[in-house]
């Protein structure tokens, strides 16, 4: 009696791998698209300070966490930790901002990995190379691949996101309420756009299954959690050694929190948005292989027919965040499509298994199937070598030279007055963390930079 059900079980797990309940089974791909990721970020890390979409922030954030300090708004209080215990936990890395760099890569790859799994989560019978398909498109994007090989928060927001997608299946199904509420509030104190992803994510999951009674107290406090902690850090290290604001009030922490430095740079204005909303578009559109253009919409229809809230929960989000990116005027600001990339990385997967699906039952033979499939993953390749050399800082070391040398030229206790982030952070970087000139005083003239001396912040 027992072995038609295990042989329809060996049945399901043959057409599916993840059916499987073998851990080994499960993520194997996801774990391989993951390292292949890791690989290839680290072939064209920044041996240093990079530059990521003309923002040099990076340089930044490796001096403010070299001294648990407090980086330009709204602080990066939860990445800090992460940054300091880096720097302290790698010393065999001669480079310090190449630990920082390798934090990001790390954090990226985890990222990539966690995609595939969510990919898998969302529609239980997509096969296993369709999620590490999507894990590799997600995180070989080349704005998402800039953000692995340079020291930036970004990469911890995009492991956090994908992690938000794969815990919102069980929060929607009465399950790991508390550890979703958790993430949802990392990703949403991490970086303010985290809440363009989980405002949606949690009123679906809760139309769908709200907490217990006694669980929500719980869930509550796993939410508020995170925003307890960065607070706190904002209060506590107002007075480190290298600090942005004046986060030592809770009316200022609150301000270097909502960004009200960054208001004059937000526009909303149906003039802004009227071209700036179709230029986000476009380069979103652009961190896929054009001819998963097509396929996309497959796979929309695809997740929209199997979980319709949560579909639209995604084009919730990701309408959110193009109105953010095009609205938002200051540097760097399309680094904040990362999660719509992911999203189209999961839909583009989908629709390619569907389009596959069709072409092997037109394709009976098998030889023409596996040059059919010789094909794609050699289109694949190329789309990667195209963004392996649209963003590698392999070698570069171009920023911290110029630094050095500026400190070098300059005469005994000078001050450097500089009017640019690309100026400034790296001569903090050189000063600050390789011991460079410390009789000089690097100062910001906008007036919105600590003015360091020493490598520490003048007050």
């Amino acid at each position: 009696m027992c072995e038609p059900v295990r042989s329809a079980t060996l049945a399901r797990v043959m057409r599916n791998p993840f059916a499987s309940r073998s851990s080994l089974a499960r993520f194997a791909l996801p774990l391989a698209a993951g390292g292949l990721a890791f690989a290839l970020y680290l072939f064209t890390i920044s041996p240093s300070i990079g530059v990521l979409h003309d923002n040099i922030d990076s340089a930044e954030l490796v001096v403010v966490a070299s001294k648990l300090g407090v980086a330009h708004p709204p602080g990066s209080a939860l990445w800090m930790p992460l940054g300091w215990g880096t720097l302290q936990l790698l010393p065999f890395v001669p480079e310090p901002a190449l630990r920082t760099n390798l934090l990001s890569a790390v954090l990226m790859a985890a990222a990539v990995f966690t995609l595939a799994v969510a990919t898998q989560r969302w529609r239980p019978e997509t096969p296993a190379w369709t999620a590490a398909l999507a894990g590799l498109l997600g995180g070989l994007a080349p704005l998402v691949w800039a953000q692995a090989i340079v020291t930036e928060v970004l990469a911890l927001q995009a492991f956090l996101g994908a992690l938000a997608l794969v815990l919102v299946i069980d929060a929607a199904a009465g399950r790991r309420w508390t550890a979703f509420a958790l993430v949802l509030g990392l990703l949403s104190w991490n970086h303010p756009t985290g809440l363009a992803l989980a405002v949606p994510l949690a009123v679906v999951a809760l139309v769908h299954v709200r907490p217990g009674r006694r669980e929500w107290p719980r869930v509550v406090a796993a939410f508020l959690a995170p925003g307890v902690y960065t607070v706190a850090y904002l209060l506590l290290r107002a007075d480190a050694p290298i600090a942005w604001g004046a986060t030592g009030t809770l009316t200022g922490a609150w301000a270097h929190l909502s960004g009200a430095s960054y208001q004059h740079v937000t526009d909303l204005s149906p003039e802004q948005l009227r071209g700036a909303v179709p230029a986000a578009l476009r380069l979103a559109f652009a961190q896929m292989p054009p001819p998963l253009w097509l396929v996309m919409p497959i796979g929309a229809l695809m997740i929209a027919r199997a979980r319709p809230l949560l579909a639209a929960a995604l084009g919730a989000t990701a309408l959110l965040l193009i109105v953010f990116v095009a609205a938002y005027r200051a540097t760097g600001h399309e680094d904040y499509l990362a999660t719509v990339v992911f999203i189209e990385a999961m839909l583009a997967a989908w629709g390619v298994e569907a389009c596959w699906d069709w072409l092997r039952q037109r394709l009976p033979d098998r030889t023409a199937r596996l040059a059919a499939g010789v094909v794609a993953g050699g289109l694949l390749v190329v789309w990667c070598a195209y963004g392996a050399t649209s963003v590698t800082l392999r070698g570069d070391t171009r920023l911290l030279d110029q630094a050095r040398a500026t400190l070098a030229a300059a005469p005994p206790n000078a001050v450097i007055e500089t009017t640019r982030d690309e100026r400034t952070f790296p001569l903090w970087y050189a000063q600050a963390i390789l011991g460079d000139r410390p009789d000089l005083t690097i100062r910001d003239t906008r007036g919105l930079a600590p003015v360091l001396r020493g490598g520490v912040q003048a007050r």
